[in-house]
């Protein structure tokens, strides 16, 4: 029997062309896709599935809350993050929530159909651009709280903007989402890495998984 995939990304075009390039493989089957992380958990829960391919940053409920939720009601599915990230933090994450696989967008599609059959089968999967980041070192590892960062010296609306930019959003996408200009979210994110005496975006998503702003939901 070919194994069941579900797939969940925002992006219509890159779902389609992902389920052709998969189902070009004669062990691999689409059995069902979603556009955002509610319907995510509720069609996973309602689907007989072996793999779901998740994205990081989906409308409504962020891709780290979906695999929590979903691996309540299905301890055992076998859940590979694609994304477009290349970061340790986000790596740290989803690994120690359960994801099996992390792969990069950019990837092959004998990277990711190598990733789903080893997710299912129990294995843990990292993109082979991603190989100097052990996998073993993130895995269950609590993370520390820089000790300059601290939640009360930012306004309501810079707390906005870091967690959105921790997602991976654009200045113009967070504008968009906020009813702002540009400029003025560049303001709030010099503002933030001037405050929280952040030196790159790595240090900025590293503190908002620290401090749970990851697993907010994001309209």
């Amino acid at each position: 029997m070919p194994i069941r995939i579900f797939i969940a990304d925002d992006h219509a075009v890159f779902r389609s062309g992902l389920k052709v390039l998969l189902e070009k493989e004669a062990d691999l089957s689409v059995v069902g896709e979603t556009g955002n992380g509610f319907d995510t958990i509720r069609a996973v829960a309602e689907t007989d599935v072996d793999v779901l391919l998740l994205d990081v940053a989906m409308p409504g409920l962020s891709g780290a809350r979906v695999a929590e939720e979903v691996l309540k009601g299905k301890p055992n599915l076998a859940i590979v993050v694609l994304t477009m990230h290349e970061d340790e933090y986000y790596l740290q994450e989803f690994f120690r929530l359960g994801v099996r696989a992390y792969v990069l967008k950019k990837s092959t599609g004998t990277d990711v159909a190598q990733a789903i059959r080893a997710a299912q089968k129990g294995k843990q999967y990292i993109d082979p651009a991603l190989t100097g980041l052990v996998i073993s070192s993130y895995v269950g590892r609590q993370p520390t709280k820089p000790k300059s960062a601290r939640l009360d010296i930012m306004t309501p609306r810079e707390l906005e903007v870091l967690t959105l930019l921790a997602y991976g959003h654009t200045n113009g996408e967070i504008a968009e989402k906020l009813c702002i200009s540009e400029r003025t979210v560049e303001t709030h994110r010099t503002n933030i890495m001037t405050k929280m005496e952040f030196k790159s975006r790595a240090e900025l998503v590293r503190f908002a998984i620290d401090h749970g702003m990851l697993k907010l939901a994001v309209d």
